[in-house]
């Protein structure tokens, strides 16, 4: 209220705001989701009796099983909220579209284009997002208006808006260059979370795999995506198993004398284009530092110097419009960085002010092996 005191409510206030519901902000969809009980999440890991006789102005010292217990906690909250999150056509229409600029083709027929997202609306739907979506009543345009000014159409075309490359260094015109696989990244990023832990495991599953090596690939790919997505800690075999139950029960993967095959071709690629822009950006990354990053601590930089060099590097890499937005983002090229150090694989300090490679040897056998898991695409490491 900016310090002012709130006003009198009044029965002609109430009759003056109608003149604000008239305005159309879009729609509002409410889903009430699963109950948590913290009582009942609380037992056998919370003595309450122990917290009884404290006065609530002394701040007692929290145990670490304690302090467990509310990081799960907060953890079950947040991925209930996801998996309650609403996704609309346009985000999917995205996913397509990009999907298809990977190939580099910017413009699709409208027909192809809509047989493609109501394939891929149905997809989503039996793999659990809660997609506001009817067949019979979703317009195309409507669809495509959403996704203006990035996306328009032209005749019977659905054109992907695009600039010619004028430079090859990062400047004005790159990002100009960069703005409709951004933008249309960020809608498809809407529902990732849905379906991260499918797409990994179609990652993963691009040549048959035994369930052994199968489930050691997922775990490393989880992993190396600890900081772009929520999973809960501890609990990577459960959500494979929840994964390959799912697809399985889809017969999208079947399971034959221990071995996993991913049977539809369709739906695998579909999948695999909405997690290669991470992985691909992280390989690019990593490239970079395996033959520039700082060896010692007396010529180590900093982080934020560091990822601007690695997108420098990127932007240079790619000469023609970009094959992902993901390539010129700091922020998942930082991550990129955090996950090595979380492996220990480079060293950083607290204030992300000195950064190096302790080990090169280790460090380069360690994204050799990541390299072998997302092949064949950054095979060329």
């Amino acid at each position: 209220m900016m310090g002012i005191p709130k006003p009198k409510e009044s029965t002609t206030g109430l009759i003056k705001a109608r003149a604000i519901l008239d305005n159309n902000y879009g729609r509002i969809h409410v889903k009430a989701g699963q109950i948590l009980s913290v009582y009942e999440m609380a037992i056998g890991k919370v003595d309450r009796k122990v917290r009884a006789l404290v006065p609530r102005a002394v701040i007692p010292s929290v145990h670490p099983h304690e302090r467990s217990f509310v990081n799960e906690l907060a953890y079950r909250i947040l991925l209930e909220q996801q998996a309650n999150a609403v996704v609309f056509p346009c985000s999917v229409m995205a996913a397509v579209l990009l999907k298809h600029i990977k190939n580099k083709v910017w413009r699709m027929d409208v027909y192809k284009a809509e047989s493609e997202l109501m394939w891929a609306c149905d997809l989503l739907i039996k793999l659990g997002c809660n997609l506001v979506w009817d067949r019979n009543q979703s317009r195309m345009d409507h669809v495509i208006r959403m996704l203006s000014p990035v996306v328009y159409c032209e005749g019977d075309r659905v054109i992907v808006h695009s600039d010619p490359p004028t430079a090859l260094h990062l400047s004005n015109s790159v990002f100009k260059q960069c703005n409709s696989l951004i933008s249309l990244g960020r809608r498809r990023n809407e529902f990732m979370h849905n379906v991260i832990h499918v797409a990994m495991l179609a990652k993963v599953l691009f040549h048959p795999k035994s369930k052994e090596r199968t489930l050691e690939q997922y775990q490393r790919l989880r992993d190396i995506l600890q900081y772009e997505f929520i999973f809960m800690p501890d609990c990577s075999r459960a959500d494979f198993d929840r994964a390959t139950r799912l697809l399985t029960g889809l017969e999208l993967v079947e399971l034959t004398n221990d071995v996993y095959k991913f049977v539809d071709v369709n739906v695998k690629e579909f999948l695999v284009s909405l997690i290669d822009p991470f992985l691909v950006t992280y390989m690019d990354s990593w490239q970079f530092c395996i033959s520039y990053m700082p060896r010692t601590l007396e010529h180590s930089q900093s982080l934020k110097n560091l990822c601007t060099r690695i997108q420098t590097y990127i932007s240079v890499l790619y000469c023609e419009p970009y094959l992902y937005g993901e390539s010129i983002n700091l922020k998942v090229i930082e991550n990129s960085i955090l996950v090595l150090a979380k492996l220990s694989l480079v060293s950083l300090d607290k204030g992300k002010t000195q950064v190096f490679c302790v080990d090169p040897f280790l460090f380069s056998n360690a994204i050799r092996e990541f390299a072998l898991t997302i092949h064949p695409i950054t095979a060329k490491l």
